[in-house]
């Protein structure tokens, strides 16, 4: 899995942090504080062996110091207004209505906001959306979702576009643009009942959708009932846009399932150019009696 795989799969407050630390946000010796800091240790070290004068001018100096550093402080927490496209790669919905990739943002809370856009083009396809900006002095990710306005996105290249607009007593803008792998996205919805047999097995429905691009593979449906397990398997399914569903026997080695409730876990992969792409749906299910 690439990096920009597996940034886009992680919790907003995971790529927070992930892309403070890369850029230093939350390193004190890059602020005037921490630097300050810096100069009155070394202050200290230099008056220890001092007359009384020289500790009283050091100590003015480092006065000063501290008041230059604390004047850079000031200057450096006023809250620079940003925002920029962090992901190289947008998840495609099944459908091909939406994208989905992640953005960063930069904005005093105090601030209004008087627009936050995003928008996207492909070729005879455009799209454009909102976002609701998370505002900080470092920055915060936050993920946009982008309807199609015109037509049906597909798999390929995009050109991105996000607009943050503020007012704060004048009107602010900052904007980013970037180019976008859209790659294929697939959805696997796993019905809320399964259906015991007379043989102890259950048949349970599983609901993929795939894009036009991608070609399925198939997948597997597991569930455990607390007592055991079973496993059964499902053929491709087409990738059209639309969904289609499928029933799947489940059965176990281990002996017969139980009416009840049971963790169940449904998966489907799909391919294109070569690149393998899983989605699966992970959900409580009830088993019932035919």
């Amino acid at each position: 899995m690439s990096r920009g795989d597996a940034d886009i799969r992680r919790s907003p407050h995971e790529r927070t942090c992930l892309y403070a630390g890369r850029h230093g946000y939350l390193n004190p010796a890059r602020t005037g504080v921490g630097r300050s800091l810096e100069a009155v240790r070394v202050a200290e070290v230099v008056v220890m062996r001092s007359s009384v004068a020289a500790r009283r001018l050091v100590v003015a100096g480092v006065v000063g110091l501290l008041m230059i550093g604390g004047a850079q402080a000031v200057s450096a927490h006023r809250t620079a207004l940003s925002v920029e496209i962090l992901s190289e790669q947008a998840l495609l919905a099944p459908d091909g209505r939406t994208m989905t990739f992640d953005l960063s943002t930069v904005c005093d809370p105090q601030w209004t906001i008087v627009e936050a856009s995003v928008s996207v083009t492909q070729p005879q396809v455009t799209g454009t959306g909102s976002f609701t900006p998370n505002c900080g002095r470092i920055p915060y990710v936050v993920r946009a979702t982008v309807p199609a306005t015109s037509g049906t996105f597909h798999t390929g290249s995009a050109e991105a576009t996000a607009v943050l607009i503020v007012k704060e007593g004048r009107t602010k803008q900052a904007r980013d643009s970037a180019s976008l792998r859209v790659r294929p996205d697939v959805s696997v919805v796993l019905a809320d009942e399964a259906v015991l047999e007379g043989d102890g097995a259950v048949r349970v429905d599983v609901t993929v959708t795939c894009p036009m691009s991608a070609v399925g593979q198939g997948g597997q449906v597991r569930i455990y009932d607390g007592a055991v397990v079973g496993t059964g398997t499902f053929g491709p399914t087409p990738c059209d846009t639309l969904p289609h569903t499928v029933s799947v026997r489940v059965a176990s080695s281990e002996g017969s399932f139980h009416t009840g409730s049971a963790e169940a876990l449904a998966s489907a992969s799909i391919t294109e150019g070569g690149d393998f792409f899983p989605g699966s749906d992970l959900r409580t299910i009830q088993i019932v009696l035919a």
